[in-house]
């Protein structure tokens, strides 16, 4: 069967489904009518036997309920003796009751914690979480319901220790979170492998509402089971199913306003004015401003000499909304979830925005007695449309203009800059960038019983990917200054992209419990296949700016480009889990993989694991501690695998098109093999030993805390060779590196007799990154190094050491036009010093700094302290909540624009103006200059502490009774505020400390608070 029958097919099954959901309800219906009813009433308590206040009871299927009073008491009409009663309330488990043929009823609701019952999402299945034996980690999501999240990644901001999920920027479509989990494990892709309902995937394609549970498998043990992609650790999603009962209709919705969290402060055009001639007489130049030009800048009446602060031309405030609709429910034998949503997010930035409709529906069928066989089907697509400037890079450079540039004369036309860029007029010219991305994901899946503890599933998946980008750069006329004008021509770059994946999978699954055994045993087979197509087209010189179709451009200037590639995986794995008399667990893995990236004879890997859990709390010396609750401790050893490289045939030697040859006096076309591969290269291989503890206390304290010790040898990296070579670098097994740390969870609930609720959630890991070994030459590439014995990335440079003060000189040498240093003062290498340049330490005591001898690694972008604090409150309807995350020991580079004095057409950040003089001899600030070899030369200078506290997210809301509800129809309605990076403490002065690790200039596209106000009703 061909990828199109296979999709077709799925497609099918489902439609057969949907003709049995427009009976679910009527059965039900014609039973309750047919019964008696009467009036019920009842107390609820807690565990303590203290009245719950607050707590909402309704009968199941319908809007009709109440909540209780002060006393914890509650009345309802219309019951009858097959009516189920649901108890929900915040912080405590919910509860379902059967009326029968009670008059009256008393009802214990017990705290939310880690319970013997409670169950977390594993690899290809599920287990209790008092029977883990690795490490996973879960996010709360019923805390991200109300959100502003555009992207689901970044519900794993601080929710999980040991998880370092960093936001890459608040521009729309791409604000989603780069996650890392126990630290960076390679010189590649650090990415973690994300399952979505048992399918490969990208968590920007699931919307957070639409998520159930999201697992992450920390340690070897528990993800080993994923072998040759979880290297880097794994992230399991299960998004929202049906289940049986009257159909629920939820709607979610939110509007929001924008801006961005911080712009670093800068220059006026008189202070920018000032300081540059200061600079040029600093550099021995003529003064670039008169007196006259000064002047004009002040009175700020002339287009020409405007005062300009360009982050507000291409910064502002920017509108957001998300909007969300939920169908649940089912019978029996078929349960169903249906959910659409739009989002629409304008961009701070000019000429950006995104718009993104997506849907999802989840569909499970029983058949067969006491329902042996399951279907499930599973389909989500979504559709987003990303517009913004051409060059983005452009933008937010041209953000850091200098306020003296103007942007418009006095006839309202657009100027140049210097003669040349003039980005916002481009923009709004029509110099764009707009893509389309079309994701559509499909499952088919049948599990059958073949007897009581043996089941057998079969799984069919099925994604698409499909992208259109055009490109467009407007033909603009700009005015000079100096007069006439600088004309830009049109150009239009389109590109189209297919991704295709297809995965098989195959399980069987025992599960048997015998006396004081536990026994759970699971076998199978996974193939998947990925097929990646490009077609790309250029022209230029278009008829107009608004017609951006290729065809329309000059075809003598046209170029195109292709690309097709395939991947290939092939996997057998099995997991055994062991338990004896609920006090000693055992678990075994073991995957087999194959991938088609490697060479034959290196295309095979194999990924164990094993791991134990003592439960000591069920030990008979410890019954008398009945202050203990749950005391666990576990332990595990696994290898996992990475073969992520940007190289679909490595084993092969690829023929390159295009290598015209001469041949006796005439030219051919012809092909050659331009980039040299390594048919040895293998997988990187991570080893990972896990120590952890569970214990969790009567009086509501939970606390959960690891050790561990990640070494991945065989580091894939490309390997430098002389260019008479090959073009193309090599991969090669390249070394290896360590993350070795700690992480904890704190976790503390109350429920007080008010009726006053408290759950607050305290997450700390430190982790350390060193590169322990390296099997080619360590990079130096400032202000980043290699370096063994260091982090990955690390910042290198020149460590500052003071600033030359007049005082270190014998004088100016008006011969040899220098100043003349005395003895004993460091000299530099890199430029001719002067008093007010930044002095550098000589390492090497030599009395000399020099690039060879005298840089040094000056920080890392990893913390050593990551940590966030979950507060969350109930009272009498009103919650309140409060999420603050932050990082500490992390190092942050802000280089050039701004930073570095009269960079290009850049502005000056305002903290120029303490720089040295004569009269101000500082020890910190250098003087301003012209001469770029005095002031652009990597060093500690430009390296700044970018830890920071962030209030993440705080909001209030109110829950609306339900007896007042049920009246018009509505199960639930809760109205709520929130504000998304409320504020942020730090000493960096750049845009945000929240940044990527190769930002080190000040083009940033900057991080966004939002402020938003929203609605949740359920029907």
């Amino acid at each position: 069967m061909n990828v199109k029958r296979k999709f077709f097919f799925i497609l099918a099954l489902m439609i057969c489904y949907l003709p049995t959901l427009k009976n679910i309800d009527s059965g039900v219906t014609a039973q309750t009518i047919q019964q008696k009813t009467s009036t019920i009433s009842g107390k609820v308590i807690d565990t303590k036997g203290e009245p719950l206040i607050g707590v909402t009871v309704r009968i199941k299927g319908e809007s009709n309920g109440t909540v209780t009073d002060v006393d914890g008491a509650f009345s309802i009409k219309n019951v009858t003796p097959s009516t189920v009663l649901i108890l929900s309330y915040v912080g405590m488990n919910n509860a379902e009751v059967v009326v029968g043929n009670q008059k009256t009823i008393k009802l214990t609701l017990s705290d939310k914690s880690i319970g013997m019952d409670e169950v977390v999402v594993i690899g290809y299945g599920t287990q209790k979480k008092v029977n883990l034996t690795g490490s996973v980690g879960n996010v709360q999501m019923s805390d991200m319901e109300t959100r502003p999240l555009t992207d689901a990644s970044l519900a794993l901001q601080g929710t999980v220790a040991g998880v370092y999920a960093l936001q890459s920027s608040g521009k729309p479509g791409d604000d989603n979170a780069i996650i890392s989990i126990r630290g960076i494990g390679t010189f590649g892709n650090n990415n973690p492998l994300v399952i979505i309902d048992g399918f490969p995937g990208n968590m920007s394609d699931v919307n957070a509402n639409d998520i159930k549970s999201v697992s992450v498998l920390k340690d070897a043990a528990s993800s080993s089971i994923y072998g040759n992609r979880a290297a880097n650790g794994v992230i399991l999603i299960t998004t929202k199913r049906g289940s049986s009962g009257k159909m629920s209709v939820s709607y979610n919705g939110y509007f929001g306003v924008q801006q961005a969290t911080r712009l670093p402060n800068v220059l006026n055009s008189v202070q920018y004015a000032t300081l540059k001639n200061e600079a040029a007489a600093n550099s021995g130049r003529v003064a670039s401003f008169t007196d006259a030009d000064i002047q004009k800048f002040a009175a700020h009446n002339d287009p020409m000499y405007p005062d300009i602060n360009y982050f507000d031309v291409y910064y502002g405030k920017a509108q957001t909304q998300n909007h969300r609709l939920s169908l649940t429910g089912g019978s029996e034998n078929v349960q169903f979830a249906f959910m659409l949503g739009q989002l629409n997010q304008d961009g701070i930035m000019v000429g950006t925005d995104y718009k993104k409709t997506d849907f999802r529906s989840n569909i499970d069928a029983f058949f067969l007695k006491d329902k042996q066989l399951r279907i499930s089907t599973k389909i989500a697509g979504n559709l987003g449309v990303k517009n913004e400037p051409t060059s983005v890079w452009n933008a937010t450079w041209y953000a850091t203009l200098a306020p003296i540039y103007p942007l418009q004369n006095a006839a309202g036309q657009y100027m140049s800059v210097n003669g040349e860029l003039d980005p916002y007029a481009e923009i709004q010219a029509g110099s764009t960038r707009k893509v389309k991305r079309y994701d559509l994901s499909a499952q088919a899946e049948a599990e059958y019983k073949i007897f009581k503890d043996l089941s057998a599933q079969v799984t069919y998946g099925y994604n698409v990917m499909s992208s259109n980008e055009n490109a467009f750069n407007a033909n603009v006329v700009l005015q000079n200054k100096a007069g006439g004008t600088k004309t830009e021509q049109s150009d239009l770059y389109i590109k189209n992209e297919t991704d295709v994946q297809t995965m098989f999978t195959g399980l069987l699954k025992y599960n048997k419990t015998f006396g004081d055994h536990d026994l759970n045993v699971l076998a199978g087979y996974s193939e998947e296949e990925f097929t990646y197509d490009w077609q790309s087209g250029y022209r230029k010189n278009f008829v107009n700016n608004t017609q951006r179709i290729l065809s329309l451009g000059d075809a003598a200037s046209q170029t195109n480009d292709a690309g097709s590639y395939d991947l290939g995986l092939r996997s057998y794995f099995g997991r055994i889990n062991y338990g004896f008399q609920g006090k000693y667990l055992l678990e075994a893995n073991i995957r087999r993989d194959a991938s088609s990236r490697f060479a034959e004879g290196h295309q095979w890997g194999t990924f164990p694991s094993f791991s134990a859990g003592w439960i000591a709390s069920n030990e008979s010396f410890l019954k008398s501690a009945n202050w203990i609750s749950l005391l666990k401790l576990r332990a595990s050893w696994g290898r996992l695998g990475n073969q992520n490289i940007d190289n679909y045939y490595n084993g092969s030697d690829i023929l390159a098109s295009g290598q015209n040859y001469s041949l006796g006096g005439t030219l051919y076309s012809g092909v050659a093999i331009r980039d040299m591969t390594n048919k040895l290269l293998t997988w990187e291989t991570a080893q990972q030993l896990n120590f952890g503890v569970d214990f969790n206390l009567k009086n509501g304290f939970e606390l959960t805390a690891d050790y561990f010790n990640k070494k991945t040898k065989d580091l894939l990296k490309r390997q430098p060779i002389p260019a008479t070579m090959a073009l193309g670098y090599p991969f090669a097994n390249a070394g290896e590196v360590q993350n070795e740390g700690i992480e904890g969870s704190i976790t503390y609930r109350k429920s007080f007799t008010n009726g006053l609720k408290l759950r607050t959630t305290l997450n700390l890991a430190h982790i350390v990154n060193k590169i322990t070994k390296l099997d080619v030459n360590e990079e130096f590439t400032s202000p980043k190094a290699i370096i063994i014995g260091s982090a990955i990335n690390s910042f290198y440079g020149y460590q500052m050491d003071g600033i030359y003060q007049t005082s270190d000189f014998t004088g100016y040498d008006q011969i040899q036009k220098k100043w003349i240093l005395k003895p004993g003062v460091v000299d530099v290498t890199d430029f001719s010093a002067e008093p007010g340049d930044i002095k550098f330490k000589d390492l090497n005591g030599d009395g000399v700094v020099d690039q060879n001898h005298d840089r040094k690694v000056l920080g890392k972008q990893f913390p050593d302290l990551s940590y966030s604090m979950n507060i969350n409150l109930e009272w009498k309807g009103f919650d309140f909540s409060m999420f603050f995350q932050g990082v500490q020991g992390i190092q942050g580079y802000f280089y050039y624009e701004i930073a570095t004095p009269f960079s290009g057409v850049a502005n000056l950040g305002s903290w120029w103006m303490d720089r040295w003089t004569p009269t101000n001899p500082s020890n910190t600030m250098p003087k301003v200059t012209l001469n770029e070899t005095h002031t652009n030369v990597h060093s500690s200078f430009y390296m700044e502490d970018a830890s920071y506290l962030r209030l993440k997210n705080i909001e209030l809301g109110y829950t609306i009774s339900p007896t007042i509800l049920s009246k018009i129809g509505i199960s639930s309605l809760r109205v709520y505020g929130n504000v998304q990076n409320a504020f942020t403490l730090t000493k960096f002065k750049g845009f945000d400390p929240e940044q990527k690790t190769d930002q080190t200039r000040a083009e940033a596209f900057p991080q966004v608070r939002v402020m938003t106000v929203g609605v949740n009703v359920n029907f």
